[in-house]
């Protein structure tokens, strides 16, 4: 899964406008308000209503949606753009105006926004980044919908619901959290999350005063009482564990079409004061967990302990991405959401497939190019990441004698980032890292960096990682081979699709165009167990066995927990999450 870091500004004090007419915009805030258009009863677009003063020298340029993560040209979904209050509007671009008028003009901005998608969207091998306005429901990041002045993303705002939605409607955005206490900024309309329909729910909680919001749609195999349950659970270990933000928060989860017997969806994408969920209808509370913890981690890393750089973020997404693994996989066994079993589960998980990626030895060009390309690049720098967190927690360890581990390095560079000056140039988490590391004593890690990430070598956690408590074993094996694309058999609807006839699979008798039912037996990533699938064809179901073995060799390694009693457990657990 996915989950991109657009950063919110330094943030100022704002109010929140009122619901009824149009919001005003004194003083130097930007004013946003939000309301439904409806057709015969069927929303189809969501008007955006922006009021605020023009640049001193009486040229401002607006910029509209545009890009975000894998997406791209948001402004194609704009229409009847007006702006009040102008002498003159240029286009600078299609994802720009410049807009001419008095110095300090007060200026309204107008336009109505339609979906992104032309049905409810569904699994596609990423998460829906577009804007989603449906007949019964709308779900949509700011980076999708709303316009901003130009280098604004620091002055104060301020949001509102306009006038026109059914009351039968829940709807739930961190765009609120400007009522709720927390200093709205320009930067936050924008890096925000917003769900509401007609089936969607709100479950709200309390912990340590802060509020924290569940908001749902859809049908699900879980309660949603308990969902809400566990996402507090996880979110409030995790702030115990910061222990720097008592803020309100968000968590949204919104279906996403595509699950079966044999493919299961879970995506996200964080936000400050929020993140949003996308999953097939087919999962289960259980399997949430691990990206409940992810993004919410994101709340912190890297956005609490630096910066990502200007230009092409992908290149230290090893760090963004790996330490939030590793961060999640610490707090779940910290907090008791995961068993050690469901923590060595995930791990083997992971471990098989970074001994399975056809571009485990790519160097992190590779990453800063095909990340948004292909599923192995991207999955990369978070295996790498949280593989390194591994190495580098234990050699710390090792070397101050167990008093220090690498909580200390990543809490020391939280409060060196949060240090900065007003105004100073942002700190880069990469280049932090280095120097706080070395001064808790853990060394250089510079070699460790052009080897590993810049370079690609292949890296291999050491045998006692978890010493007493687990071993790691190392094995070479047939590299294993389905036969197909999966990720296009996947995305044509289970549809087996790109089969190669030089594969066991095709040797087994099946072939492009079948249809696959389930997956009967067998370990994805796992070579040395037999593989069968539940194949329908002309009406009639029947199964299909293959040893999934491929061309070459990889290097597996497999953590395997020793046997123990429930007082050893308990040590274990703590040990194992660096308690």
């Amino acid at each position: 899964m996915k989950s991109l870091l657009p950063f919110a500004a330094v943030l100022f004090a704002g109010l929140l406008g009122s619901a009824a007419g149009a919001p005003a915009a004194p003083d130097h805030a930007v004013a946003y308000r939000l309301s439904p258009q409806f057709d015969h009863g069927r929303l189809t677009a969501l008007k955006v209503d922006i009021r605020f003063t023009a640049d001193p020298d009486g040229e401002t340029r607006l910029d509209l949606p545009d890009h975000w993560a894998s997406e791209k040209d948001y402004w194609k979904t704009l229409r009847d753009l007006k702006i009040d209050g102008a002498v003159s509007v240029a286009e600078d671009g299609p994802q720009a105006r410049i807009v001419k008028s008095r110095p300090n003009a007060p200026l309204h901005v107008t336009y109505r926004v339609v979906s992104g998608y032309d049905a409810d969207p569904g699994f596609t091998g990423g998460n829906p980044f577009k804007t989603v306005v449906r007949p019964t429901w709308f779900e949509f990041h700011g980076e999708s919908v709303f316009a901003s002045p130009h280098g604004d993303d620091a002055r104060p705002a301020r949001f509102s619901w306009g006038a026109g939605f059914p009351k039968a409607w829940q709807k739930a955005s961190d765009l609120e959290h400007g009522a709720m206490g927390r200093p709205m900024a320009v930067g936050d309309i924008i890096e925000s999350i917003t769900l509401g329909g007609a089936d969607v729910t709100v479950q709200t909680r309390t912990v340590a005063g802060s509020v924290i919001r569940v908001a749902m749609r859809g049908a699900w195999k879980f309660n949603e009482a308990a969902f809400a349950d566990l996402t507090v659970k996880i979110v409030g270990g995790q702030r115990g564990f910061w222990n720097d933000i008592h803020d309100p928060y968000l968590v949204t989860l919104i279906p996403v079409a595509g699950g079966s017997d044999t493919v299961t969806s879970i995506g996200g994408s964080g936000r400050t004061d929020a993140f949003a969920l996308y999953a097939t209808t087919n999962a289960d509370g259980a399997a949430l967990r691990y990206v409940v913890a992810h993004e919410n981690i994101h709340t912190w890393i890297p956005r609490r302990i630096g910066s990502m750089p200007a230009e092409h973020e992908e290149t230290d997404y090893w760090l963004s991405e790996g330490f939030t693994d590793f961060y999640a996989y610490r707090t779940l066994l910290r907090s008791g959401v995961w068993s050690l079993e469901d923590f060595t589960e995930e791990l083997n998980r992971t471990l098989s497939a970074y001994s399975q990626s056809p571009v485990r030895e790519a160097p992190n060009s590779v990453i800063v190019a095909d990340f948004w390309n292909n599923q192995p690049t991207e999955k990369l720098p978070y295996q790498r990441g949280l593989f390194l967190a591994f190495l580098w927690d234990q050699r710390l360890r090792t070397m101050s004698h167990g008093a220090l581990d690498f909580d200390d390095v990543l809490l020391a560079m939280r409060d060196q980032a949060m240090a900065r000056p007003a105004g100073a140039p942002p700190l880069i988490a990469t280049s932090i890292l280095p120097g706080a590391y070395a001064a808790k004593g853990g060394g250089d890690l510079a070699p460790d960096i052009d080897r590993y990430v810049k370079k690609g070598g292949p890296i291999l956690l050491p045998a006692d990682l978890f010493a007493g408590c687990a071993v790691i074993d190392t094995a070479t094996m047939p590299r294993f081979e389905r036969g197909w694309d999966a990720q296009a058999t996947t995305a044509a609807g289970n549809v087996i699709t790109g089969l190669r006839d030089d594969t066991p699979a095709h040797a087994a008798g099946l072939r492009n165009g079948m249809k696959i039912v389930k997956r009967e037996f067998g370990a994805p990533g796992d070579s040395r167990v037999e593989y069968g699938l539940r194949i329908l064809i002309d009406g009639k179901e029947q199964v299909f066995k293959f040893m999934p073995v491929g061309k070459g060799v990889v290097t597996l390694q497999t953590v395997t927990l020793v046997p123990m009693d429930d007082a050893k457990r308990a040590a274990c657990v703590k040990s194992m999450s660096g308690v």
